[in-house]
């Protein structure tokens, strides 16, 4: 029994010894209509700073191209992503 109370008050320690995060998050998005064509970039960066300071980033870049032609649409989206952990 003096275990689990001891285990307890222990785990409960170290929850608050944690310190707390930093994260931001910065979203850009452009969009250029010509008039049957239409393009549309975004990118997306998010930083998490911890108590012990390492950080980790994200950086997610999306184009979406569309065109229209003969009344369709082809619409064409690329995605890079890149991460990076610094300790």
């Amino acid at each position: 029994m003096r275990k689990i109370i001891w285990l307890a008050i222990i785990g409960a320690s170290t929850l608050l010894a944690q310190s707390e995060q930093s994260t931001s998050q910065t979203t850009t998005t452009e969009t250029k209509d010509h008039g049957k064509k239409r393009r549309t970039d975004s990118t997306t960066t998010s930083t998490a700073t911890d108590s012990e300071g390492n950080t980790a980033s994200n950086t997610t870049h999306t184009t979406t191209k569309a065109k229209r032609k003969h009344g369709k649409t082809k619409e064409k989206t690329t995605t890079d992503s890149t991460s990076s952990e610094n300790r």
